[in-house]
């Protein structure tokens, strides 16, 4: 039985790699970055880049957060999927939001404010 539970769990492993590297390759494209470039950016060369993306490489904790921080993207989206649309926006939303000075913050928030209140007319 623990043989079995074994193979179950790396099979697991191998589906999750390959979600993440969909999901790295997904956040390079839309910021418009090769791999080279994102390499570059995260300390690594670009094999390991196209492994990753490619999901026969993990990448270590430290290389995982780069690549997160980098290309703006939230691993909870790979480790606990079932998130709606709107809700990943938000996330995206709010990660924005913690980059910005008070006076962008000022502004969004007058930007939302005016927003809700032409729709509510």
């Amino acid at each position: 039985m623990a043989m079995d539970r074994k193979t179950l769990c790396e099979e697991n492993m191998t589906m999750d790699r390959k979600a993440l590297g969909a999901a790295i390759k997904a956040a390079r494209l839309e910021n418009r970055l090769t791999q080279e470039q994102l390499s570059e950016m995260v300390g690594i060369v670009p094999s390991h880049v196209k492994q990753i993306e490619a999901g026969t490489r993990s990448p270590s904790v430290e290389v995982l957060y780069k690549l997160a921080h980098t290309l703006n993207f939230s691993v909870d989206e790979i480790f606990f999927p079932g998130r709606k649309g709107d809700q990943k926006l938000l996330y995206k939303i709010e990660r924005s939001l913690q980059e910005c000075s008070v006076h962008e913050l000022r502004v969004v928030y007058s930007t939302i404010t005016a927003l809700k209140d032409k729709t509510e007319e």
